[in-house]
């Protein structure tokens, strides 16, 4: 019988993890096991776990110790045990997993470009979360690693852009993007590139010469600098960090020229930001990628736009890993055991901004 191991997140403290190890169950008629090959893991999987209650990306993958949850992250599979006879062992996906060795599938809406996955505990999540796309058997690793990183990361900043641009930008002068090492940030930077607006980042003192490096923002200052910025223009605030104290802080210094605050993540924070009367100017507006994809599905634009979006994602992923100036070093861990390590530098914000962290679950 085939073992798992997963890696299960205390949801009281984010930045603890541990491994578990489980029996598959015997498939059902109807089901797939697929035998994942590589997932990332960057600060977007922390955001999952902030809102993993809000959001139910805990139901996505129900986890077996009491308290926790299991993460989850995006990556790559094949499928190694077939009850479907509509998906052959062989087939190669990319799709949402769990932080594991193995996940037991029942493909619905099969198609000769994808599936979604009809398990019963993962109804009530955007549809997206559950489609599994098919991929060539002739896997680049390469690519395949660097899609696990920046699909779901560019995708929320692509259409983060695309929800700004539909807005006219909110006629700003100036967005301010927090958190602006994260990849998921920069990439934000890159798409509002057709705007003539500036796009200041908002770092750490310790990743400052980092984003500087980027190339993506017209400059850059540390958080405790937020006061050199010009309040006089009107300004978009961009939060990818979700910290509550920064947030305030912005508000009171643009005060009426605050023209949108559009909360995209939560690298520094620890769940949905409390209403709060008292903040100076517009309320926090969260920004949901796989709302904005349903928006696109129910107008019948989805095929235009992923055909739009994966020319631009190519691109993209040929500027940031270009040998000459790469915004990013793939590390590869063979199996599972660094996860919780990796886990806990994302939770306290120790991980180095260039690091795109991959994880090949099953070694030997």
């Amino acid at each position: 019988m085939t073992r798992i191991t997963r890696v299960e997140s205390l949801k009281s403290d984010l930045g603890v993890a541990d491994l578990v190890d489980i029996s598959a169950p015997s498939l059902e008629e109807g089901e797939v096991l697929a035998r994942i090959e590589r997932f990332a893991l960057t600060t977007n999987n922390m955001t999952y776990a902030v809102y993993g209650d809000a959001l139910k990306y805990w139901n996505l993958f129900p986890a077996e110790l009491p308290g926790h949850g299991c993460m989850p992250a995006w990556g790559h599979a094949e499928i190694v045990e077939s009850r479907s006879s509509e998906v052959p062992v062989g087939t190669r996906v990319f799709g949402y997993f769990p932080l594991a060795t193995h996940l037991t599938m029942r493909p619905t809406k099969v198609t000769s470009r994808s599936f979604t996955d009809g398990a019963e505990h993962r109804t009530g999540t955007p549809e997206v979360y559950n489609l599994y796309e098919l991929q060539p058997e002739d896997a680049d690793p390469r690519l395949d690693s660097l899609t696990a990183i920046f699909r779901a990361l560019f995708i929320t900043s692509y259409t983060a852009a695309d929800y700004l641009r539909e807005r006219d930008y909110f006629d700003a002068e100036q967005f301010v993007i927090s958190s602006a090492s994260s990849k998921t940030a920069y990439g934000i930077a890159y798409c509002l590139t057709d705007s003539p607006a500036e796009k200041i980042a908002l770092t750490s003192a310790r990743n400052i010469d980092f984003v500087n490096g980027l190339g993506h923002y017209t400059q850059a200052h540390e958080y405790a600098d937020l006061t050199a910025l010009d309040p006089s223009k009107r300004t978009v605030y961009v939060d990818l960090s979700g910290d509550g104290d920064l947030r305030r802080r912005v508000h009171e210094h643009f005060g009426d020229q605050l023209a949108f605050d559009c909360l995209v993540g939560s690298t520094q924070a620890e769940g949905f930001p409390e209403e709060d009367a008292s903040l100076v100017g517009p309320a926090p507006v969260f920004f949901f990628a796989a709302l904005q994809l349903d928006a696109y599905k129910a107008a019948g634009q989805s095929r235009p736009f992923m055909q739009r979006y994966r020319d631009d994602e190519r691109e993209f992923l040929e500027r940031v890993a270009a040998p000459e100036r790469p915004s990013i070093k793939l590390i590869e861990h063979a199996g599972l055991e660094d996860a919780p390590t990796v886990i806990a530098e994302f939770h306290d914000g120790t991980t180095d901004p260039v690091a795109g962290h991959v994880f090949i679950p099953n070694v030997g």
